[in-house]
């Protein structure tokens, strides 16, 4: 929820007294023994003060070297409270660059000028940047799931939850996803949230799972009972991965004869929803043929699997282009904890820190927090996924393990259907029937 805060000029006729609005117009009015930040957390107040007064602000500016006299940077829209802290939006002074704003240094320093714990700076638009206060991490905390998921949207699949405190909905049907992070970043985590997320479609038949695990099956063997396909070795997972493009090929020339132009999952036709972990163990150190089939079955599917239902989820530690090529075809990114600047612009593209994407400042206490970047949008958002250990993750499995089908009582395991005689009378034909 998004708290909008006026300006202290203007008074209502009632007497109430609200404010950051009109920011060059300061109030005139006195209203004894009013506060005059009314609903403004302490560690707030400060800013207020700064905020709320021309004065001030220039004199902020100054001291910044972000502005001169007759040239200062302009607030737009009011300043609303957030979850966190406060935002708003600044105009900026002509001549100046995005990096003026968005480099670290800067942003500690309106921090100390402001009081306030953090700053984030992002382009909001051209000559315009975001301005976040923070103080308080509204994703510190792990978060758990305290019911099973229900209905399922393919396209809005709950996963956890965003930093303004609304559902973190992650597309999955025609989407192919990358996952990256390093070591205890919390991939398991957003991996078995999706799957939880997708559960009862998964038990109802939409959708087929078909899991690789190259590291020997240990991170997933738990959950067998959910997949379809499950493959650990090199060899094997390429095996599946070429039967993922014969379906695919062979549902886009039903589509085609059938003039339809995107498939929708049924019990028939389901999702096939394939999941690599650890997607370096084949695209940078499998043997060299290995590598090249690998890329090649993935670059099919991820340019043509889309729209006949089969989407892609590929997860690593290192994001270069060595480990995980095709990365302009994944059209949802999640960045949780990474190493260096680099490699957050390894996921989210040049320019994403200026954006807001910032991965290599994740804490390593916060495991599965990260940013959401999605072809078509600008900006990211900061998630926490689900904390999923290993005793969620079993009661994930028993909750929407596809039940197995039911055999007829008494049925004969060991039938041959080629030794089946169509003209066999059960006693007439054989001895007892003879003999009788």
């Amino acid at each position: 929820m998004v708290t909008t805060i006026v300006a202290l000029s203007t008074v209502l006729a009632a007497g109430v007294l609200l404010w950051w609005r009109h920011l060059d117009n300061p109030a005139r009015v006195r209203v004894a023994e009013v506060d005059p930040f009314p609903g403004v957390p302490a560690d707030l107040r400060p800013a207020a003060a700064i905020l709320t007064s021309t004065k001030h602000l220039e004199m902020m500016w100054a001291a910044l070297g972000l502005g001169s006299a007759g040239n200062w940077p302009t607030i737009v829209g009011g300043v609303d409270l957030i979850p966190a802290g406060a935002v708003f939006d600044i105009q900026i002074v002509g001549g100046q660059k995005l990096s003026d704003w968005t480099n670290d240094d800067m942003a500690d320093a309106l921090a100390q000028y402001l009081g306030v714990a953090k700053v984030r700076v992002r382009q909001s638009g051209p000559g315009f940047v975001r301005v976040e206060l923070r103080t308080f991490d509204t994703l510190a905390e792990p978060v758990i799931s305290v019911q099973e998921a229900t209905g399922v949207d393919l396209e809005a699949v709950d996963t956890g939850v965003r930093e303004d405190g609304r559902l973190w909905l992650l597309r999955v049907l025609y989407a192919h996803i990358l996952l990256a992070g390093a070591t205890g970043s919390g991939k398991g985590s957003v991996l078995w949230s999706i799957i939880r997320g997708i559960g009862p479609a998964i038990k109802a038949g939409y959708v087929d799972v078909w899991m690789a695990d190259p590291k020997g099956g240990m991170e997933f063997g738990r959950g067998e009972k959910l997949w379809v396909r499950f493959q650990w070795t090199a060899d094997g997972i390429l095996a599946m991965l070429t039967e993922a493009v014969q379906v695919m090929e062979n549902r886009a020339s039903t589509l085609r004869s059938a003039g339809i132009r995107k498939h929708v999952p049924t019990t028939d036709a389901p999702l096939i929803l394939i999941i690599i972990d650890e997607a370096a163990a084949l695209s940078a150190y499998a043997t060299r043929d290995q590598r090249l089939e690998f890329e090649r079955l993935l670059g099919l599917l991820l340019s043509q699997g889309r729209a006949v239902g089969l989407s892609v989820i590929a997860a690593l530690q290192d994001p270069s282009k060595e480990t995980m090529p095709f990365r302009q075809l994944f059209p949802v990114r999640i960045g949780l904890r990474l190493d260096e600047p680099t490699q957050t612009s390894m996921v989210h593209g040049q320019g994403s820190k200026d954006r807001g994407a910032l991965c290599h400042e994740i804490p390593d206490t916060t495991p599965g927090v990260g940013y959401v970047g999605e072809d078509g949008t600008t900006e990211f958002v900061r998630v926490r996924a689900y904390w999923i250990d290993d005793d969620r993750a079993d009661a994930i499995v028993d909750a929407y393990a596809p039940t197995p089908p039911v055999t007829s009582a008494g049925a004969d395991d060991d039938f041959d259907p080629s030794t089946f005689d169509p003209d066999f009378i059960p006693g007439e034909d054989d001895e007892q029937g003879w003999a009788a």
